[in-house]
C-alpha cells in the first residue's frame, strides 16, 4: 500500500470560484477625518468657548479662596481644547503654537486681573505686620511673605502681602497697603507696580484672539485640503 503524504495537499479551487478578499486595514489616526459639520462645531467650541472658560475661571481665581480649584479646572479645559484642536488638524505645526498660547492664558490672567482690581478699587489701609516667612524659588532668590492685620482691629480678608517692606525684621511695624473693600482680592503693597502687572490683561486678550485665529485657521485648512482631494 502506498503511504499517505504527511502534509495535506491543497485542493484546487472549483471553476469560477475566487479567493475571499482580505480584510481592509484600519487607517492610522492621522488619516481619520471628521465630517465637515463636526469640524466646524469643534472649531467653535475650541476657538471661542475654551478661552472664555479659561479666562472666566482664572477671573474667579483672583480670590485666593477659589484659586486652587479654578486653576485646576482651567488646566483641564486647556487640555480638552488641545485635544479638540488635534482632532481638527492632527498634522502640521498648529499644536506647538497652541500649547504656547494656552500656557500664556493660564499664567497671565489671575495676577493681571488682581492688579486691575486693586488699582481701581483698592484703598489705603493701615496695617500691622504680625509675621514674616521666607522662601527660595528655583533660582535661589529669597522672597518674604508677611501676615498683616488692620491697625483698627477690623477683619482683613486674605491678610498677607508679598513685596518690598516685608522681611524678618519688619514684624510689629505699621505700614500702609492697598486693600480691596469687598475683600475679594488680596492686599498689595504700595511699592507693587500695578500698572505693569495690570497690562497683562491686554496680553491675555491678545493670546485669546490668536488662539481663536489659530483654531479657525486650522479648521479652514482641514476643510480646504479635503475639498481639493
Amino acid at each position: 500500500m502506498a503511504r499517505r503524504p504527511n502534509k495535506k495537499q491543497k485542493r484546487p479551487l472549483a471553476a469560477g470560484a475566487g479567493r475571499s478578499p482580505k480584510p481592509a486595514r484600519r487607517r492610522s489616526g492621522k488619516d481619520i477625518r471628521l465630517a465637515p459639520r463636526t469640524v466646524r462645531r469643534t472649531a467653535l467650541l475650541v476657538g471661542l468657548l475654551a478661552p472664555l472658560l479659561i479666562v472666566g475661571l482664572l477671573a474667579l481665581a483672583t480670590n485666593p479662596d477659589y484659586q486652587a480649584p479654578c486653576t485646576v479646572l482651567a488646566v483641564l479645559v486647556l487640555m480638552a481644547a488641545v485635544v479638540g484642536l488635534m482632532m481638527i488638524r492632527s498634522t502640521g505645526w498648529v499644536i506647538w503654537p497652541a500649547v504656547l498660547l494656552g500656557v500664556l492664558l493660564l499664567v497671565i490672567p489671575t495676577a493681571a486681573l488682581r492688579a486691575q482690581l486693586i488699582a481701581h478699587r483698592g484703598v489705603d489701609t493701615r496695617v500691622v505686620i504680625t509675621s514674616a516667612h521666607s522662601g527660595k524659588d528655583r533660582m535661589g532668590k529669597v522672597s518674604w511673605t508677611c501676615g498683616i492685620r488692620r491697625e483698627d482691629g477690623q477683619p482683613l480678608p486674605h491678610g498677607s502681602v508679598v513685596g518690598t517692606g516685608c522681611s524678618g525684621g519688619s514684624v510689629g511695624r505699621t505700614t500702609t497697603v492697598l486693600a480691596d473693600p469687598d475683600g475679594w482680592a488680596p492686599p498689595a503693597t504700595l511699592d507693587d507696580d500695578l500698572s505693569f502687572r495690570g497690562a497683562g490683561v491686554y496680553v491675555a486678550g491678545a493670546a485669546a484672539v490668536l488662539w481663536a485665529a489659530l483654531t479657525f485657521g486650522a479648521a479652514r485648512r482641514s476643510l480646504g485640503g479635503r475639498g481639493r482631494r
